[in-house]
């Protein structure tokens, strides 16, 4: 699956958390007509998936780090 923040090279975490948390905001305000309840959801889930993504890549990254920091260190 490609991630927009691949074509997004100022993607940011934190900037896209808060996003989600303001469509949620939306979303439960209670204002919104279903039709834009559902296209904010669609937009927050989508986000939702690419910060997890994020997250999962960073975890690899530490696994592989910590990993060669301990085969350094079985020398």
């Amino acid at each position: 699956m490609s991630s927009s923040r691949e074509t997004e090279p100022n993607w940011n975490y934190e900037a896209s958390v808060a996003e989600i948390e303001a469509l949620i905001e939306k979303i439960e305000s209670g204002e919104l007509p279903l039709e834009t309840i559902f296209s904010e959801f669609e937009i927050a889930v989508k986000q939702i998936q690419q910060c997890e993504q994020f997250l999962s890549q960073g975890v690899k990254r530490m696994e592989l780090l910590i990993e060669t920091l301990e085969d350094d260190l079985d020398f």
